[in-house]
């Protein structure tokens, strides 16, 4: 179906699904957005539980082992967070460059890229890096601010998720959203993703 469109995802372990249950693994935003695109969107899940920005080498494995995409999203930064120096934003900027740079070399000069700013963290349920829970989310705030710099600059598509997850959603460790954050998620980001298969 030539309207199908192959969109990629590379992110950390909330694409990856990784904190829910077996048996809500259905309910992972990736594949809710799949289900609810109507055919429109294939959608593969390139994410993995504590995925860094800084995993360019997978990246560049993941480019060669998936032939085709229309649509890369980068979904990254809620793990960079744990680094509360100046240097966490501006090095999680340069990977991402580094990401969108290759993608396009790969795929086409005119792929499609959507940069995804990271949700929004629980700080009252955080697991260990609960002492610098402000620190953090003030990080959470500038990464996005950063990615969304990026996105304009490399004329792609940028999309907060700051915000979008309720706080009841995130009660395991503070960071992975249950089945209805992931449905958040998802309403986010298919709206955005059906803008750009118009």
């Amino acid at each position: 179906d030539q309207s199908q469109r192959t969109v990629i995802v590379f992110g950390d372990s909330i694409t990856a699904g990784g904190a829910l249950p077996s048996a809500d693994r259905d309910k992972a935003w990736i594949r809710v957005v799949e289900r609810e695109s109507g055919g429109r969107l294939k959608m593969i899940n390139e994410g993995k539980g504590g995925r860094p920005s800084a995993s360019t080498k997978e990246f560049d494995d993941m480019l060669s082992r998936q032939p085709k995409a229309d649509v890369l999203v980068l979904a990254l930064g809620t793990n960079d967070s744990r680094d509360i120096t100046p240097e966490c934003v501006p090095k999680a900027v340069t990977h991402l460059r580094y990401m969108v740079d290759k993608a396009r070399q790969t795929y086409s000069a005119g792929l499609s890229v959507l940069i995804v700013g990271p949700p929004n963290i629980n700080k009252a349920a955080l697991g260990p890096t609960k002492g610098i829970a402000n620190e953090r989310e003030a990080k959470l705030k500038e990464l996005g601010e950063g990615f969304s710099k990026l996105a304009a600059e490399l004329h792609g598509g940028y999309i907060s998720l700051f915000g979008a997850v309720p706080e009841t959603s995130m009660t395991k460790d503070g960071v992975h959203p249950d089945p209805a954050g992931n449905a958040a998620i998802a309403k986010v980001i298919l709206r955005e993703l059906l803008k750009s298969t118009r």
